[in-house]
């Protein structure tokens, strides 16, 4: 993959957007996007990870306030029949979900090469955590940072890659 990590960013804010105004009627307020040199990336209730690529290898991390998930779950289950039991493995769900059908729909953007030819993008199957504080990252990585704020909650998209995409 030889597309840019600005390019990137971009288009997962801008897909993300789309999708939290057009699937489940959360309109952002507003954005911005940092590059950070820190290395510690500091998360909040829960977080959904994926791996786009081999090689070099990107890793895009939605992490949610606890309001917004919440509010997102009701929207995209609106209609089904979740047990209170159940509710909060759901929720991971939803969160993986909506890292995959995002960075999904973002791959015809990063399938182009400078040639303008298509390579082939692979995606890893997204991994949810919760109550992480932060995670370290070592030296040879960047990431990209942007805000998403919502009258439900923030959320923090992540783009995680090798110094030579920024």
């Amino acid at each position: 993959m030889t597309i840019s990590m600005d390019s990137i960013t971009e288009a997962v804010v801008r897909r993300t957007i789309l999708f939290l105004r057009d699937e489940v009627q959360i309109k952002t307020k507003n954005h911005n996007i940092q590059y950070m040199e820190e290395k510690r990336m500091e998360l909040t209730y829960l977080t959904s990870i994926i791996t786009v690529g081999s090689t070099p290898p990107v890793y895009i991390m939605f992490s949610y306030e606890q309001q917004l998930i919440e509010k997102i779950f009701e929207a995209y289950t609106e209609g089904l029949d979740i047990h209170p039991e159940e509710k909060y493995e759901y929720i991971e769900e939803t969160a993986g979900d909506i890292l995959n059908i995002v960075v999904g729909n973002i791959t015809p953007e990063l399938q182009q090469d400078e040639k303008n030819e298509k390579t082939i993008i692979s995606l890893s199957t997204p991994i949810v955590f919760s109550k992480a504080d932060s995670i370290a990252k070592s030296k040879t990585l960047k990431f990209s940072v942007s805000c998403l704020r919502t009258v439900h909650g923030n959320m923090t998209i992540f783009c995680v890659g090798p110094n030579e995409l920024f």
